[in-house]
């Protein structure tokens, strides 16, 4: 029962640390957020398993993590302040022809960042982009500027 304790409490930690590093999505982070990433999880593993190496264990600790995440997902759709939390919200971080740094550094984000994303959509130009929005997941996604 200690065992299905410490791995639904490692869910949670693991979930807000994450939440914490911020919202680059796996294709956009950096090596080294990469590297942070896997040695929290890789942290969290001791203080779950113990002294118990048994396939019993390492299972319900897997099983309490998949309940956990399930958990998470219900609470996500039942309550919108918790989506908010573990989630976050979309931040528009470009518009008006303007750059919002506030937003951009909360958020990490670089001015290159923007126009590689524009780039993406076959954008070479700010004055094509009308917003850039920093979604929850990560990404960025742009929105044309539509000339008459």
């Amino acid at each position: 029962m200690q065992l299905v304790l410490r791995a639904a409490i490692a869910y949670w930690l693991l979930l807000f640390s994450v939440r914490l590093i911020g919202r680059r999505s796996a294709s956009q982070m950096a090596p080294f957020d990469l590297v942070i990433l896997f040695m929290t999880a890789g942290i969290s593993i001791a203080p779950v398993l113990g002294d118990d190496h048994s396939m019993v264990g390492a299972f319900s600790a897997l099983c309490t993590i998949g309940l956990m995440h399930i958990l998470a997902s219900w609470l996500k759709m039942h309550f919108d302040w918790f989506g908010r939390i573990v989630d976050g919200t979309p931040v528009v971080v470009f518009e008006n022809g303007q750059f919002n740094s506030r937003r951009m550094t909360v958020l990490r984000l670089t001015q290159q960042d923007i126009m590689t994303a524009a780039r993406q959509r076959g954008l070479m130009r700010l004055d094509q982009v009308r917003y850039a929005v920093a979604e929850r997941d990560g990404k960025i996604s742009i929105v044309e500027e539509h000339k008459a």
